[in-house]
């Protein structure tokens, strides 16, 4: 897997949007997975921790977008520590609950690190 990349997912959304514009980061969010899409091979994982844990629950618009990414190969991982934070360890519904220590690791191998 040396060369490929992972993506680390640390907000609800893509980018910094404003109050009360966080369904746009959402959107954007959705937006670059499906550009993602056509280059599935070259992504070794996608990481979700503090907030970006929010877009692997069961009410995420994100959810079909990931499971799609998931089914091409791509391995999904979010922060069982954040989860617990949120309260959302039960509305996880897509990829697996990991541990900072398996991301930490997955960016060690990693050719490449994008932090969204």
């Amino acid at each position: 897997m040396e060369g490929k990349i992972v993506v680390l997912v640390t907000r609800n959304g893509m980018g910094a949007v404003a109050q009360g514009d966080e369904e746009f980061g959402v959107q954007m969010l959705e937006r670059f997975l499906h550009a993602c899409e056509s280059r599935a091979e070259s992504f070794q994982a996608i990481c979700f921790y503090t907030e970006g844990v929010k877009a692997v629950c069961a009410d995420s618009p994100l959810v079909p977008a990931l499971r799609l990414m998931e089914g091409l190969g791509v391995r999904l991982v979010a922060c069982r520590t954040c989860l617990d934070h949120y309260g959302l360890t039960e509305k996880a519904a897509v990829g697996e609950i990991g541990t900072m220590a398996e991301i930490v690791g997955l960016m060690a191998e990693a050719g490449k690190v994008i932090t969204l």
